[in-house]
């Protein structure tokens, strides 16, 4: 006698059959067409979209060989013409914010300084769209592979000003090598030795306000400091940077501060040479340079275009990139990403690990006005 089968249903054969293809498919995605991660999709489209814009507009705060390294994008993506423009100093920003008031929405990307991105182009013309957004790579939107396991914005928002590299300051105080013992030197307070009364040079605040804010806002100095400074010690302040290194070289001066031409002076072979921030005991800043900050203009005209950029910019074969270009043995840049090879950087110049560093380009260090008017105050005694 034979034993009947028992029926099964239709609904429970599909059933099987779905189990069955649900199993094929995770046991053979690549014939399942196995779906691309969210981040890539955007990313191939952005890619396509650029290339079909065709041009990319980059100003810039001309300095170092950063036009090479935007060169290298170019070389990158043929496909995108790159149009630069650079200058330097006030001049430079004073052109976009013509154009941008003029209704001319001419740049993408605007590779600039300190003072200008914040005080010009964020809080006065409101000029700037949150870059933050533009970021698609995993590598770039990863913030463990930046400094201190974060990324670093100039403004208090943090959507604005991205700040890529960080710089250990240098002391900025040069001195002439026949005229004085570096081993003296351990504070930013041996300034204020009455030995070196009238034999120091540095450039008036006016002109460049940079390393003297860098003096206000140390906790360690601060106003009570360059009181002294500069009611004490007779420092003979110029604007002429070329004249005051000359000064310096020939022993007409024994101390400069924040003379910018040492190291190739130095390099020619004259007795000038400027103290390392591990000599001194006050912990050093942490600057971003003339060119250290990236910002997205409003309405740029090429915005795929630039989300590429400036993805491709941080990650990190864009700092790698970046980074050895930019090393010079007259300057020295480090970049924000800590998985780059810090190789271009000579050692004394790069950041240290474990060191508490006074970061310049926040706001609450980048106003130069009460630095401005203790120096006005003090010169009218």
């Amino acid at each position: 006698m034979r034993r009947r089968q028992p029926k099964v249903s239709k609904r429970r054969i599909s059933s099987i059959a779905l189990l069955l293809l649900a199993i094929s498919v995770t046991m053979d995605p690549v014939k399942a067409g196995e779906a691309k991660p969210v981040w890539q999709v955007e990313w191939e489209k952005t890619v396509d979209a650029a290339k079909k814009e065709g041009k990319l507009s980059v100003y810039f705060w001309q300095g170092g060989n950063l036009e090479k390294v935007i060169q290298a994008f170019q070389k990158k993506y043929p496909e995108i013409q790159v149009t630069t423009v650079g200058g330097r100093g006030s001049s430079f920003v004073v052109r976009l914010t013509t154009e941008l008031r003029a209704g001319k929405y001419l740049a993408d990307v605007c590779m600039c300084g300190v003072t200008s991105p914040y005080e010009v182009l964020h809080k006065r013309a409101k000029a700037l769209e949150p870059i933050r957004s533009f970021f698609i790579l995993p590598e770039v939107l990863d913030e463990s592979k930046w400094w201190q396991g974060r990324h670093h914005f100039q403004d208090p928002e943090g959507q604005y000003i991205f700040a890529y590299w960080g710089r250990p300051s240098a002391t900025r105080i040069s001195y002439n090598a026949n005229l004085v013992n570096p081993s003296e030197f351990k504070s930013y307070q041996d300034l204020l030795n009455p030995k070196w009364k009238a034999k120091v040079v540095a450039i008036d605040p006016n002109e460049s306000a940079g390393g003297w804010r860098a003096l206000y806002y140390k906790p360690e100095l601060g106003a009570d400091f360059l009181k002294r400074l500069f009611g004490e010690m007779d420092v003979t302040m110029t604007r002429q940077d070329r004249q005051a290194t000359d000064w310096l070289a020939t022993g007409k001066f024994a101390l400069g501060l924040f003379l910018t031409g040492i190291p190739e002076t130095k390099a020619q072979g004259l007795p000038v040479d400027e103290f390392k921030d591990s000599n001194f005991k006050e912990p050093p800043s942490l600057d971003t340079g003339a060119n250290g900050t990236i910002v997205l203009l409003k309405q740029a005209p090429h915005p795929n275009a630039a989300k590429l950029f400036i993805n491709w910019f941080l990650s990190r074969e864009g700092q790698i990139a970046y980074q050895e270009m930019m090393n010079t043995r007259f300057d020295y840049v480090e970049s924000m990403r800590e998985d780059v090879p810090k190789d271009p950087i000579p050692v004394d110049y790069r950041r240290r690990k474990g060191v508490k560093y006074v970061p310049m380009f926040i706001p609450e260090h980048m106003d130069p006005a009460p630095l401005l008017k203790l120096y006005k105050e003090i010169l009218k005694r």
